[in-house]
């Protein structure tokens, strides 16, 4: 169960013997490296997106990446987009895969480009792109892959909360 009280997010969550216990924000703020995701998922109201869905991606209480539409994984896209943005240096250790699924030679989702051109492995001037679209369990598995580690707390109709913790900061 979640709700909103004074401004904390309080997380109800029921451990492995039947016992109820409650997190609050400030419990995953002062842990060494971990932060809450949030995905939120509301209908836009604008003039000529009216009725899309919107997926937006909160990282402790800050909004961080958002898209919209459909017909694609919204979630694996914020997600992907965050990645992105915050991990640039740990992405270029990674090799690119082009074909369906993570094989030994890369991960699928990961794009590398230069000068228009992919390419499996980072070079100097390289642009590095995690394609979210094609899954949240893909950029989850480059996210285990740099050293993060991701564990679900609660999830509803409109949300679902994560946790995700920097295992090289420990």
């Amino acid at each position: 169960m979640s709700r909103t009280w004074a401004g904390l997010r309080i997380l109800t969550l029921i451990g492995g013997y039947g016992m109820e216990k409650t997190y609050y924000k400030e419990d995953f703020e002062n842990i060494a490296g971990m932060k809450t995701l949030v995905f939120k998922w509301t209908v836009s109201r604008g003039r000529d997106t009216y009725g899309y869905n919107i997926c937006s991606l909160w990282v402790d209480g800050r909004k961080v990446a958002s898209c919209g539409g459909g017909g694609y994984d919204m979630k694996g896209t914020c997600f992907g987009d965050y990645i992105e943005a915050n991990y640039q240096d740990r992405l270029q250790k990674l090799n690119a895969n082009y074909g369906s699924g993570d094989n030994t030679k890369g991960f699928y989702g990961l794009v590398i480009l230069k000068e228009g051109k992919r390419l499996n492995r980072y070079k100097k001037g390289a642009t590095i792109r995690l394609d979210g679209a094609c899954g949240f369990d893909n950029i989850r598995r480059i996210a285990e892959k740099i050293g993060l580690k991701l564990e679900y707390i609660h999830g509803s109709k409109n949300e679902t909360i994560y946790t995700i913790t920097d295992n090289r900061e420990k």
